[in-house]
């Protein structure tokens, strides 16, 4: 039985106690060099069952060239610093504002907390990856929040700053009010809201009739409103609704009648550059403080016609888009909000609201001043803190930036050569990286690498730190509040104090490839590592963060070859989540099957692909190591000692066929896992052992083995096991190493199935031709295993003869040499090429018919009763633990037709069934009864 919770314990405690992974590090460490970098996992809770999918992707490929001799470097990884961490440690001291840090707990204990809560967690994912199999250097990870590597950090900072790639400016970014920081594009999170959608007019100056008609999904921003976006090339219209005019683009005619819920009279037709400088009063300039002249501006860029009017709303100081016009048009960038999400005193009435629940306010105030035209709600896409989870708002804002704009074309062409999988994420990423704005590095927040800028108060200079030994004094460590206290002499006599800030966290895994290593390791692996494995959101996340922090550290891409798998989701293609109700924690999936069939079914799926999750096909994969298990039984049964020898005669054809296929597999294997592609291998080796050994081969194999043949058999058992398990080691490692330790341990020289060598395919093994004849005899064979399905006879009741009627007789000919093993197969005493009896029962194939004799023949019944009698003694035998060479005695008792039938092959089955002797007669209760074709027998055995 396969016990596979023991097997996997027992494994894992093996490899420890005799530090097999070391060993294997050992073996290789003259190879080729392949350095592997792990994309750091957040250590901020338990491990989901999609970041074990992901480790197991990677572990498999690092096993895979590990067994292929290459000196592989896995240091493990995790991400300690940021958001995910605060967030989670925030809610465990019950902090509820930001500010209570400072001000109640203390920046030192808070950076302690967040060391401790990292460090746990650290702990506990390394236990379960280790409990899946997975292989790396978890003695020594990296890890973010460690002194050497944000030296390494600080370092590329410094180097961006050389060479005059960051610079401090003011932009309108993503901001959460609830984390009080701001956030990069790739940080985001969209998730369905519902909102205010409103169509307010704006009057005309000097016009008491006259409006721009303009919508917006944001209300609380029509306070900071400074400006209006027409399209210069569109076509507008003035349009009479009763005794008002309203303007808008002409091809909103249809919702602006809508929303309105009447037609409108066309006064007058112009073109949108017609309507540049036009001024307007503020729908309710009474409640802000704020004068400004506003005035409709010109964008052939962030006008469209799909929604809204055709006039575009504008708060420089709350939209990307917003801001980029108004720097066009010198418009000032109005942002009165503070840091808690707040209006300010400049905001007038609405200070102290925050702004998102301002809306309905802002809606109130509309009504009154009679502003408002329509309102209904909207549900869209919206962004959220990825953290907190909270709706973020676009506020103006002094950051720091690295000057993407400057480096793009070197990252575009770097991230040309790099090798995708799959292609097509190559394609979204360049297009990303073509889109993408400066990256804003800098967040108001406290557990993170500290941003190593200091600036004199006095006169604005800057001195960047890329080096502990630069800060003059030694620290406790490199994080707030410690290096906040470090101060620098201006050269103008004033005094240099860091810039508060922490890095984005994005910054510290941007550099893992160079910051996880010493200065001696450097040295030996270079900064450029070889293959790296992550999801496809990481084309926003970590694949960007490494090219833009290798372009500034020494103008190429870090990472030569790259996986991107899918996500890992319910059965309909959902995300898992436990609001949701569908999540399944990876222990229940470990408990119910092993870690072994999870890895088998996850590195099943097309790697690209995202994996849905089917506890059916859970079963699948775990019944496949069954076959395993019973494949290694039997050859434990029946192999003897001592390794066996073929003998020299004639190769029997399904011996020379199994060899053509382990080649055939081996390079199928090879090609898929250099191509980045293991799920191809993994397909191959599943429909190998699965069809053509466990299905095919065995079923002629287990006939030479119990009429005691050469050995042929046996050794080709022993081979085709131990290729299976040889190429399953990436994949399912408790496994293949639970067998070879059990069996091939004192056969072959290694002390682990995981330090053998996977090698190359003999491509002179290689019988392309043989193949495509057993794939046609193997067609012929499912369609008169199906005939005889048809007619009620067991496949185990040899049946007289089997015609194939081929469709083109160059099929016919084909299938000559493989004739004796379809009528195995088909347990025909006669089997065929030509023209079928219509007396036969009949099948369809695609390449023809094929024709069953039914009839069965009195010798053919003492046969089949011969063969039922031998399976219960075989079956005996087995449940008694006996192995081959074990002889027996065996007595029988029962119907006379039976018994009959028995003694006149009674030389046979003793051959058979490794028996000194048969006797019949009657005994006591030592036996067990059976039922063979109706009729009752007893057999008793005892081992000689």
């Amino acid at each position: 039985m396969y016990e596979y919770e023991k097997i996997e314990r027992e494994m894992l405690q093996f490899w420890e106690k005799e530090k097999i992974y070391e060993k294997a590090k050992e073996k290789n460490k003259n190879g080729k060099k392949f350095y592997f970098v792990d994309g750091p996992p957040y250590a901020t809770g338990e491990i989901h069952p999609g970041t074990a999918w992901n480790k197991a992707i990677k572990d498999a490929m690092c096993r895979y060239y590990r067994m292929n001799g290459y000196n592989v470097r896995a240091q493990a990884g995790y991400d300690t610093h940021g958001l995910p961490i605060e967030v989670k440690v925030e809610k465990l001291l019950e902090i509820k504002k930001k500010n209570e840090i400072e001000e109640k707990f203390g920046v030192e204990k808070f950076i302690a907390e967040c060391r401790k809560f990292a460090d746990r967690y650290i702990g506990i994912m390394t236990e379960q990856f280790k409990s899946i199999g997975v292989w790396m250097d978890w003695d020594n990870p990296y890890i973010t929040y460690k002194d050497g590597y944000i030296e390494k950090s600080w370092e590329t900072l410094k180097m961006a700053y050389d060479k005059g790639l960051m610079h401090e400016g003011e932009y309108v970014l993503p901001y959460c009010y609830r984390c009080e920081t701001t956030l990069a594009n790739y940080e985001l999170e969209y998730d369905e809201e519902s909102d205010p959608s409103v169509f307010v007019k704006f009057r005309i100056k000097g016009k008491s009739d006259e409006f721009l008609f303009v919508w917006t999904t944001t209300p609380w921003t029509l306070v900071s409103n400074m400006a209006c976006m027409v399209h210069p090339d569109y076509d507008y219209v003035k349009v009479m609704f009763g005794e008002e005019a309203y303007v808008f683009a002409k091809g909103r005619m249809h919702e602006v009648e809508r929303v309105l819920g009447k037609s409108g009279i066309v006064i007058e037709e112009m073109k949108g550059k017609d309507l540049e400088g036009i001024e307007y009063e503020h729908p309710f300039q009474e409640k802000i403080k704020k004068e400004y002249r506003r005035r409709v501006v010109l964008s052939d860029k962030y006008v469209t016609l799909e929604e809204g009017t055709g006039i575009v709303h504008t708060a420089p100081g709350h939209g990307p888009e917003d801001f980029a016009v108004g720097k066009e048009n010198g418009i000032e960038v109005f942002s009165p909000v503070d840091g808690e999400g707040r209006y300010t005193e400049e905001a007038g009435e609405f200070k102290g609201m925050n702004v998102r629940e301002a809306n309905p306010k802002i809606i109130e105030v509309l009504k009154e001043n009679g502003a408002l035209v329509h309102e209904e709600r909207v549900r869209h896409r919206y962004p959220h803190c990825w953290r907190c989870k909270t709706p973020l708002i676009y506020v103006a804002t002094t950051q720091w930036f690295i000057d993407i704009s400057k480096l793009k074309n070197e990252m575009l062409a770097e991230a040309k050569k790099i090798k995708w999988v799959p292609e097509f994420g190559k394609e979204r990423f360049l297009q990303f990286v073509e889109n993408a704005p400066d990256w804003c590095i800098s967040r108001q927040r406290y557990w993170g690498i500290p941003l190593p800028i200091w600036k004199c108060g006095k006169c604005g200079e800057m001195k960047v730190v890329g080096k502990r030994r630069e800060l003059g004094e030694e620290v406790k460590e490199l994080h707030r509040p410690y290096v906040d206290g470090i101060k620098f002499k201006c050269r103008c006599g004033g005094e240099m104090r860091r810039v508060p800030d922490v890095l984005d966290v994005w910054f510290d895994s941007g550099n893992a490839m160079w910051a996880e290593l010493t200065d001696e390791e450097a040295k030996e692996w270079g900064e450029i590592s070889d293959l790296i494995i992550e999801g496809h959101d990481q084309i926003r996340g970590w694949f960007y963060s490494l090219l833009g922090s290798g372009i500034v550290r020494y103008g190429k891409a870090p990472y030569r070859n790259l996986m991107m798998h899918g996500f890992f989701v319910d059965e309909k293609g959902e995300k898992m989540s436990k609001s949701l109700g569908n999540f399944v924690p990876l222990e229940e999936i470990v408990k119910m099957h092993g870690a072994d069939a999870f890895r088998l079914w996850g590195l099943t799926n097309p790697v690209y692909e995202d994996l849905k999750f089917m506890w059916e096909e859970m079963k699948e994969a775990k019944n496949i190591l069954n076959i395993l298990y019973n494949l290694e039984s039997f050859l434990e049964r029946n192999y003897g000692a001592k390794k066996k020898k073929a003998g020299k005669g004639k190769i029997a054809v399904e011996d020379r066929w199994l060899v053509s296929r382990m080649n055939s597999v081996l390079k199928e294997y090879n090609d898929a896992f250099e191509n980045m592609e293991p799920h191809k291998g993994v397909k191959a080796l599943k429909n190998f052992i699965v069809e053509d050994f466990s299905r095919f081969y065995m079923k002629l194999a287990k006939e030479r083995v119990a009429e005691n043949e050469d050995g042929a058999a046996m050794e080709m058992i022993y081979e085709a096991l131990l290729f299976s398990i040889k190429l399953l080691a990436p994949i399912t490692p408790f496994i293949s190493e639970h067998i070879y330790q059990k069996f091939y341990r004192k056969q072959e020289k290694e002390e682990s199935i995981h330090l053998l060598r996977i090698g190359r395919e003999d491509r002179k093994k290689i019988d392309e031709e043989l193949e495509e004849e057993m794939e046609i005899a193997g067609d012929i064979i499912a369609s008169g295993l199906m005939v005889r399905q048809s007619t009620g006879v067991k496949l185990r009741w040899p049946l007289r003869k089997a015609v194939f009627e081929p469709k083109d007789e160059k099929v016919g000919k084909k299938i000559k040499n493989v004739n004796g093993i379809i009528a195995k197969m088909l347990n025909v005493k006669e089997f065929s090429v030509g023209k079928g009896s219509e007396k036969f029962a009949v099948g369809e194939t695609e390449n023809g018919r094929v024709y069953i004799d039914k009839e069965i023949s009195e010798e053919l019944y003492e046969e089949a009763i011969v063969k039922e009698v031998l399976r219960r003694i075989q079956q005996m035998r087995k449940e008694m633990g006996l192995v081959e060479k074990d002889i027996v005695e065996i007595m029988m008792d029962g119907e006379s037709e039976i018994v009959s039938i028995v003694k006149k092959n009674c030389e046979g089955i003793k051959k058979r069934a490794r028996a000194e002797k048969v006797e019949f007669r009657p005994f006591k209760n030592e036996g067990k009864e059976w039922d063979i074709d109706g009729k009752k027998v007893e057999i008793f055995i005892r081992k000689r």
